[in-house]
């Protein structure tokens, strides 16, 4: 939690803005938390109202009698009139890119249902990785700030950002903000932790999420290893701060690690 912007946040015009990167527990924090609190017609984004505006085009108008937005979007700070406050939710990356594989093999209609049903999971991500990118790469740092870039993704955090969650913890992160916002108590289910679920995650597998991922990577570790957050010195190859002995070498540490 962000105290600096408690009071800002406590207002009652205060906007909350939750840009949700895909199987990090976004849809739980809109519809058990944030809809819960407010009600599910003040929260905009594309799965609570018809035609819905994209982050960047929305205007102060567009926004009147919400108090939240959730959806699929790069976070950017923006002047509506009023504080607005970001929220996030954060998940290991070798864990979002394994429950991925599941995800898209259910989702009726999905660009890549076709390649999840037809590969197993390293397959999926390898064929998956070349067609959409951006979609298995460094995708939480672009959501909380437009980059791929772990130091201004916590930069961003810590001067826009409310507060941050983890997935496996959203119970948790859902009693921070309602015990400083005043809201009712919430009762979030709590859900096996990812190390019990995706236990039997091959090396090579691992070792090609976290290549691919390291400044989700990066950000994971800022933010579970408590204050001051800071990004842990890397090794500085083009836009990848890793190598890929090191990513390999986290993939075999990684069970014990966060267990």
């Amino acid at each position: 939690m962000n105290e600096r912007l408690l009071a800002a946040a406590t207002r009652s015009d205060a906007l909350l803005v939750h840009p949700h990167a895909q199987r990090t527990g976004g849809k739980t924090l809109r519809d058990r938390v944030l809809a819960a609190v407010f009600g599910a017609e003040r929260i905009y984004g594309r799965a609570t109202v018809a035609a819905a505006k994209r982050w960047p085009q929305l205007n102060a108008r567009d926004l009147e009698g919400f108090r939240a937005i959730s959806d699929h979007f790069e976070f950017r700070p923006r002047r509506f009139g009023r504080p607005v406050l970001a929220v996030a939710l954060l998940r290991h990356p070798l864990y979002r890119a394994a429950s991925l594989h599941g995800f898209v093999r259910k989702s009726e209609g999905h660009v890549l249902q076709a390649l999840a049903r037809d590969h197993d999971m390293e397959e999926f991500y390898r064929r998956g990785r070349d067609r959409l990118p951006r979609y298995f790469r460094n995708l939480q740092c672009r959501s909380i700030c437009g980059i791929d870039d772990a130091q201004l993704a916590l930069d961003t955090i810590q001067r826009h950002y409310l507060g941050v969650g983890f997935t496996e913890h959203i119970g948790e992160f859902a009693s921070a903000l309602g015990g400083a916002l005043g809201w009712p108590a919430l009762d979030i289910r709590a859900l096996p932790p990812d190390a019990e679920r995706h236990a039997a995650l091959a090396p090579g597998f691992a070792a090609m999420v976290l290549g691919d991922n390291a400044e989700d990577l990066a950000l994971f570790e800022a933010m579970a290893n408590g204050p001051p957050h800071r990004i842990a010195p890397r090794t500085v190859i083009g836009r990848t701060r890793t190598t890929f002995k090191k990513a390999e070498n986290a993939a075999r540490g990684l069970a014990s690690r966060y267990a």
